[in-house]
């Protein structure tokens, strides 16, 4: 793992911590008035990393179904093959799509 992985996990944990804060109802306008303030604001998009292709043994998908998964977060190589992490889920990676141009 790369610390740039390390620094992400940092992160990740922070959030999720944050939301289960939340979620349990202990957070309040109190605790938040020293964070930044965000004026002229509006909702946006932003491109992040994902994998597009025909999934098989999914648990919501039939084989052959065409995914966009989740936000790709992790990626490697072990005993020779490719597997990822999303954000919502592992996949085993199999052949890659060829682009052509």
């Amino acid at each position: 793992m790369g610390p740039h992985l390390t620094k992400d996990i940092a992160g990740l944990k922070r959030l999720v911590a944050d939301l289960e804060r939340l979620s349990a109802g202990n957070v309040t306008a109190t605790d938040l008035m020293a964070v930044p303030v965000l004026n002229d604001w509006l909702h946006g998009v932003r491109i992040v990393s994902c994998l597009d292709g025909i999934v098989e043994g999914h648990p919501s998908h039939p084989d052959g179904h065409h995914v966009r998964t989740s936000e790709l977060i992790a990626v490697f190589k072990d005993d020779g093959e490719h597997f990822a992490r999303t954000l919502n889920s592992w996949y085993r990676l199999g052949w890659a799509r060829e682009v052509k141009g």
